[in-house]
């Protein structure tokens, strides 16, 4: 990247004009006539792209040996680096590569739908959802979606059940989408301006902070069905440990209260719910320990430390999201001129 000065130049009376740099003219190929595109946020720089630009395709070239999980990874840094096209080619891997790699897009990334598949590869594209789930929606449904997630995994506890918690896993996994199409979004947002208008954000500095809470909802799905899976194993008894267990609750309401402030911030209950979420963290903790004291038999010791460390996560992810709502309390600087 490069910065270039420039004067602005007086014309029919009335019009500042100014010249672009010649290297970025060329690049795009334009000429007298060519119509470009001034994308003007309410505060931040003035933006300037050709009026017919558009992405162009990825491309996944998959060689002789390559597994189905190198081929998702790489499939999802495409998708979340911006591409609204991504083109599959097999060059030596197995034909057979490409239905998982469809299971798995429709499992993890949103709006991917595929409009070409032949024996040596195929085309994904991806629909641009941005009108019609707007970040702040996203966190909405996310945080309704992850605190289900915990509070069903806990109470799975005590009432274990192999169905529900698949259930919870695909729950995660529309978390996880959610998590994607954010990251992909903030990507978008850096290459092409122009997407932040639909997105009802004042600009990329709020597009980033509601990612970096995705980001914290997503790991708090993670160790919700962390839990659940404990309940599969059989090693808990919450009978024997139930101060603790009643506790671990709490780690729901502290969740959800911190999502809620990312959506309508204030300064003064993010200050408060910070103070509450510290406390409850030195009480779950002497609680834990209390029950760690009980003489419990080493299989439940393990599955009871595993229990705490996932409550803990949550509530520490929990905090991660009420310091972004503080931030989002203040206001953003802006752009000023200097004073002569």
């Amino acid at each position: 990247m490069r910065a270039y000065g420039r004067r602005l130049q007086l014309t029919g009376g009335s019009t500042l004009i100014v010249s672009l740099p010649k290297v970025w003219i060329e690049q795009f190929g334009l000429g007298k006539g060519d119509e470009v595109l001034l994308i003007a946020p309410a505060s931040g720089p003035l933006s300037v792209i050709p009026a017919d630009a558009a992405l162009e395709e990825g491309v996944l070239v998959l060689k002789e040996g390559a597994t189905l999980d190198q081929a998702v990874r790489s499939l999802i840094s495409l998708y979340l680096a911006g591409y609204s096209s991504i083109a599959i080619r097999l060059d030596g891997a197995s034909p057979g590569i490409l239905r998982g790699i469809k299971e798995m897009a429709r499992r993890w990334l949103a709006g991917v739908e595929v409009v070409d598949e032949r024996l040596d590869g195929m085309v994904l594209n991806v629909v641009q959802l941005h009108r019609d789930l707007p970040p702040k929606q996203v966190i909405s449904r996310m945080g309704t979606l992850t605190s289900g997630m915990v509070q069903d995994s806990l109470s799975l506890l005590a009432e274990p059940s192999r169905e529900e918690v698949h259930d919870l896993i695909d729950r995660d996994d529309e978390v996880d989408r959610f998590y994607h199409y954010m990251v992909r979004l903030t990507n978008l947002s850096v290459i092409d301006p122009r997407i932040l208008e639909p997105l009802e954000v004042e600009g990329p500095q709020l597009l980033l902070s509601y990612t970096l809470v995705a980001r914290s909802i997503e790991r708090v799905a993670d160790h919700a069905t962390n839990i659940a899976m404990l309940a599969l194993e059989g090693e808990l008894d919450v009978s024997s440990f139930e101060e603790f267990y009643r506790r671990s609750f709490g780690s729901t309401t502290h969740f959800r209260r911190s999502v809620e402030l990312v959506l309508e911030p204030d300064v003064e209950r993010a200050q408060a719910l910070l103070e509450e979420t510290s406390d409850y963290l030195r009480e779950l903790e002497r609680s834990f320990v209390r029950a760690l004291e009980r003489g419990l038999h080493v299989g439940s010791q393990v599955a009871l430390r595993v229990l705490y460390d996932n409550v803990k996560r949550v509530v520490e992810y929990s905090t991660d999201i009420a310091e972004v709502s503080l931030n989002l309390s203040f206001p953003r600087p802006r752009f000023v001129r200097r004073a002569p």
